[in-house]
């Protein structure tokens, strides 16, 4: 697993002295790194440059003072920046370069990016899975890393949206279970942490229930 400190060892060979901050999110800082975490980390340049690509590194890169704008004035040289991104950098971020950035962002624009994320984005996804289920034999295995992915992302958007706080994939998916008790989402936090938990069909099913049980707990 690749640490910051390689990471910036790579850039600084490939870019010398143009990375002028870099700070990092997602599971580093939310404690919940397992064994094909991805380093999430945003890099300032203080001139723009393409930033060649590293495996197990999630890159967003913005120009040098970018982090000080509100998400909307600022065009990313690479990756994709959110008000979410925004959020945690702000309030839960690890600086390992540069100066702690403040990362203006409302909690209305955090909400209003969750809520709006849940029907452009997983929306669709979730409408394909309702159209292929019924084909699909439920005791059949689903690749685990793509169930991970439908079966805990809508969770982290959910709980924002209620609370303001971001958590991570794991925290999301035992808090959906507290609230949910009866959809199986125990089992995908168990595999996402290692546990040989066997992963079907009829656990892709409980995710599109758990989905729309999402997006109704918010819109009502």
């Amino acid at each position: 697993m690749i640490t910051p400190e390689e990471y910036l060892s790579f850039l600084d060979a490939r870019l010398p002295g143009l990375v002028a901050g870099a700070h990092l999110h997602g599971s580093r800082v939310l404690g919940d790194v397992v064994a094909d975490s991805d380093l999430d980390i945003v890099v300032e340049l203080s001139s723009p440059a393409e930033v060649p690509g590293f495996e197990g590194a999630d890159v967003a890169v913005v120009p040098a003072g970018s982090l000080e704008k509100p998400v909307s004035a600022v065009t990313p040289l690479a990756g994709e920046i959110t008000p979410v991104l925004w959020q945690q950098l702000r309030t839960v971020g690890q600086t390992v370069r540069g100066t702690r950035p403040t990362c203006p962002v409302t909690a209305a624009e955090v909400e209003d990016y969750c809520r709006g994320n849940l029907v452009s984005y997983w929306k669709v996804d979730f409408d394909r899975l309702r159209e292929v289920l019924p084909s699909l034999d439920p005791a059949a295995p689903i690749p685990r890393e793509s169930l991970l992915w439908v079966g805990l992302g809508p969770a982290r958007l959910w709980h924002t949206i209620r609370t303001g706080e971001i958590v991570s994939k794991s925290r999301a998916g035992e808090l959906a279970a507290a609230r949910w008790p009866d959809l199986p989402v125990l089992d995908l936090v168990a595999s996402r942490r290692g546990a040989d938990v066997p992963l079907t069909v009829a656990h892709a099913a409980a995710s599109l229930d758990l989905f729309d049980r999402i997006l109704t707990d918010v819109t009502t």
